[in-house]
């Protein structure tokens, strides 16, 4: 994430989450964005509104959101048949901030408005960059900062439902709750991805909106 050879600026990279039993079925979140900034301490992109982008949803059930479904089916252990579902990004577009070494990215989010909406630090699996691809995996468990320094635990029940439901065990869970606490304490501390001057990024105007991924 941190080493050498970067991304320039405007360079389009694929943002991948990928679920723990992605080997069996092979579908993806695949998220388009544009790089803002790529160096030492980490890399920042740009997710536009309306970003064509691709999810992975239930077989059979691909209209419905999977978030929609009961944590049962959600978060079995097993494999469950999953396929590909384009979409687009809804919003007015995300400001991701992922710092090297570190397991979280921070995401900053915008009112119709132009006004500053929030940070929400998403807990995720170490990143890694392969090719045009970022990797990663979603911790569920994340923290939405306002704008006051306020801070509001989000998901703590789908948490829960993973380590009841048989997807993740308690040390998972453990391990995702020290992630929580790092995150906290480095925005505490000052960490870069949380400095003030990020509230006021606008995306460069020459920017088109991303072809859609290939499948």
């Amino acid at each position: 994430m941190g080493d050498a050879p970067f991304f320039a600026h405007g360079s389009l990279l694929n943002w991948r989450f990928r679920r723990h039993d992605f080997a069996a079925h092979g579908s993806e979140v695949i998220q388009p964005v544009r790089v803002v900034q790529h160096n030492e301490r980490g890399l920042v992109v740009w997710l536009a509104g309306d970003t064509p982008t691709v999810d992975s949803r239930f077989a059979g059930r691909e209209d419905v959101n999977p978030h929609e479904l009961g944590y049962a089916e959600r978060f079995s252990p097993q494999s469950t048949d999953r396929v590909s579902y384009r979409r687009h990004w809804r919003g007015t577009g995300v400001l991701r901030i992922v710092p090297t070494g570190m397991p979280f990215s921070v995401w900053l989010f915008w009112a119709e408005t132009g006004q500053f909406r929030c940070w929400y630090i998403n807990l995720e699996h170490p990143h890694t960059i392969a090719g045009d691809s970022l990797y990663t995996a979603d911790h569920v468990l994340d923290i939405l900062v306002r704008p006051d320094g306020s801070v509001e635990e989000k998901d703590r029940d789908e948490l829960e439902a993973a380590v009841r439901f048989g997807q993740w065990d308690e040390g998972i869970a453990a391990a995702i709750e020290a992630e929580k606490r790092l995150a906290l304490d480095q925005m505490r501390a000052g960490h870069w991805a949380f400095d003030d001057a990020w509230k006021r990024f606008h995306p460069d105007p020459s920017w088109t909106l991303p072809p859609a991924p290939r499948l």
